[in-house]
């Protein structure tokens, strides 16, 4: 059948097949390994052959994994350094609408649960050494859906002579999966005949298949199975494509249908790599691990050996039954009678394991020491918090390599849903999105309030912060804390907008806290309290200026003295009135703020779990208790404030709360 030649482009589906078998034989070496760094990862780190020969030996058969976690500790921090999109204008008249794509970025991938996806990919990075995804549309049901696949490592093949760890230099990829007849059958005229092609050839087909897409066969005959290449390559400097099986074209040779920035065709797989060795070869971080993994579970094995065994150095003679006296001392209270003047010696098997158990900790050693260290794992044996963070840091220094190549990964799987926008969404289109405080909101594209998003000139850029709602929560945490060790010292609103509240609810209470909202009567008391305490200072700071002017001798000196004590006592008693006041303010608002949380949660019927700890975590801040009472002069001459303290009601206003100043003098 002649369906290898696509006239259009010039295009021999032989050049083709020729490129993905290049790149299976290429690697083939090397895919084993990577298959073996997987088995490593899933704890199958002994061969049948090498537990045969335990078994021969009577040897334990010990895998004491390390492996697995230490790439769960990676896969852990890769989830808490993700990276949120962020779009910026190119030009101040797209300024506006920036932040619609912004919008339509994080929609498509909160729809497509991106943060999963990139995590299976970071897996492969860490374990097989590559990492891939892809950026399609597919039709959906209100237009064309833009769609994020993860691309297993073993399905993802490239050109073996690339170098580049993010394969910016490939001169082809490609995607190979395995299709039952019928699903292969559906990609149009002809696509039966050439299927039927593959079927009737021997030559490609294997009697036995695991399903693994990088097999030497072709075909399936069992089972009716065909391997397809879903092939992209560069031609005339730009992106070909074709989709093909052994006997020809599924889908003929033509332009990528996806374009870049610049309008040219781009292909839609990205790839990232850990590390290149000198053969182009691709590795993750688990092939480093693997000698001391494999002398962990040589040199447990020996000791554990050496505990349950027993070595006899005896002379000819010693003993009358060999066979008996072996069987006594596998026993723990074994019996062996030994001929008199003659040598019979027992190994001491703790001894004997003692140098086994040591290299088995040289061995713990050495892996522990391989990038991901103990802090990362959660081993925190640090004297401080702070210790902790650095020893993680220095964890993660050692992987930076890795970790660089994640987020570059992210940042282009980001403009590529960008470029999918722009060349596929052109209808108007309204998107249902949720911002960083939980806000539901609509953004409309395309309605023509705003430029098509075909016209925005944007750049796409990762957030320095993670997106991770435990650095809010932790940055909330320390603030609060910092707030009640000083309540002078951090502002009251800073406080409210690192927390989780919603914007709103955070702009409301920012309204009563700066006074724009209804003043609750007690706090106004409270207020005209200090006012009076302020001028009860300045008459005694004016009363000892006085007497400083009048002291001629030495009992009018002693009187200054005194005086300058009073003013001091009364000035600390001021300053720490003023902060109980400032507390008292604040628990007003709080409780307010509560029993309007309250009243919103009954009628929107909305969960608002995240305020609700917010507004928890704000009455522990303050106290929850009104302080009134008097200045008293004391028989010293320094002055007390006597205090009577109320509990304040968390429903209610604190109206009715007593304020009295008396003067001391």
């Amino acid at each position: 059948m002649e369906n290898s030649v696509n006239a259009k482009a010039g295009v021999d589906v032989e050049k083709l097949v020729k490129q993905f078998e290049e790149s299976v034989e290429q690697f083939r070496e090397s895919d084993e390994e990577s298959e073996r760094d997987r088995d490593y990862y899933d704890g199958k780190q002994l061969t049948d052959e090498e537990e045969a020969v335990l078994a021969a030996r009577g040897q334990p058969v010990v895998v004491f994994d390390r492996v697995k976690p230490k790439i769960d500790s990676l896969l852990g921090f890769e989830r808490k350094l993700r990276a949120d999109p962020r779009a910026y204008p190119r030009t101040p008249k797209h300024e506006q609408d920036a932040e619609s794509v912004t919008d339509a970025i994080r929609y498509v991938l909160e729809d497509q649960r991106f943060d999963v996806k990139r995590s299976e990919a970071a897996e492969n990075v860490f374990i097989e050494g590559v990492g891939a995804l892809s950026v399609t549309i597919k039709e959906g049901r209100k237009g064309l859906d833009i769609v994020i696949n993860h691309v297993p490592w073993d399905r993802f093949y490239f050109d073996p002579y690339s170098r580049r760890r993010d394969f910016s230099d490939a001169a082809y990829m490609g995607i190979v999966v395995w299709m039952d007849e019928s699903e292969a059958g559906s990609f149009g005229e002809g696509a039966e005949a050439i299927l039927q092609e593959c079927f009737d050839n021997r030559d490609w087909s294997g009697d036995k298949h695991d399903d693994r897409p990088r097999s030497t066969a072709w075909v399936d005959t069992r089972r009716r199975r065909v391997r397809v290449c879903q092939h992209y390559w560069r031609e005339g400097g730009k992106w070909m494509h074709a989709i093909f099986c052994r006997a020809g074209f599924l889908r003929e040779p033509a332009p990528s249908p996806y374009v870049d920035e610049d309008g040219l065709p781009e292909c839609c797989i990205l790839a990232q790599s850990a590390y290149i060795d000198r053969e182009n070869n691709r590795y993750g971080v688990v092939r480093q691990m693997i000698s001391p993994q494999d002398e962990i579970n040589k040199r447990r094995s020996k000791a554990l050996h050496y505990l349950n065994s027993r070595q006899v150095i005896a002379e000819h003679g010693a003993v009358d039954d060999v066979d008996r006296a072996k069987i006594e001392l596998k026993k723990p209270d074994g019996y062996v009678e030994v001929a008199k003047d003659f040598r019979f010696d027992v190994a001491d098997p703790v001894q004997m394991a003692a140098g086994e158990l040591q290299l088995l900790q040289e061995a713990k050693n050495e892996i522990d020491a391989s990038g991901v260290n103990p802090a990362l794992e959660g081993d925190l044996k640090a004297p401080s918090g702070r210790a902790v963070e650095a020893l993680q840091q220095a964890g993660l220094a050692e992987q930076a390599v890795v970790f660089d190549g994640l987020r570059d990964l992210t940042w282009r799987v980001y403009r590529a849903v960008w470029n999918r926008v722009k060349q596929y969404w052109t209808e108007e289109r309204w998107i249902r999105v949720t911002d960083d405080e939980r806000n539901m909101r609509w953004v409309g594209l395309n309605t023509g309030e705003g430029a098509p998003v075909a016209d925005l000139d944007v750049d796409i850029v990762l957030m320095d912060a993670p997106d991770s709602l435990t650095i809010q929560s932790e940055q909330f945490e320390m603030l609060t804390e910092m707030f009640k060790a000083a309540p002078q010292g951090i502002p009251l609103d800073v406080v409210i907008e690192a927390s989780s509240l919603r914007s709103d609810t955070k702009r409301r209470i920012m309204e009563k806290i700066n006074g724009t909202g209804q003043e609750n009567p007690a706090v106004a008391q409270a207020q005209a309290m200090m006012q009076e305490m302020q001028g009860q200072l300045q008459q005694l700071q004016q009363a000892l200026a006085d007497a400083e002017q009048r002291a001629e001798n030495a009992q009018g000196k002693a009187e200054v003295d005194r005086m300058k004590l009073e003013v001091e006592a009364f000035k600390a008693e001021t300053d720490r009135m003023t902060a109980e006041m400032e507390s008292m303010r604040i628990n007003t608002e709080a409780s307010r703020m509560e029993t309007e949380q309250v009243d919103r949660e009954v009628a929107q019927e909305t969960d608002f779990a995240k305020d609700e700890a917010f507004l928890a975590a704000m009455a522990a801040i303050v106290q929850p208790k009104i302080k009134t009472g008097r200045m008293v002069r004391q028989e010293d001459g320094s002055y007390l404030f006597e205090v009577v303290e109320q509990a304040t009601p968390m429903q209610e206003p604190m109206s009715d709360a007593p304020v009295e100043v008396m003067n001391g003098a």
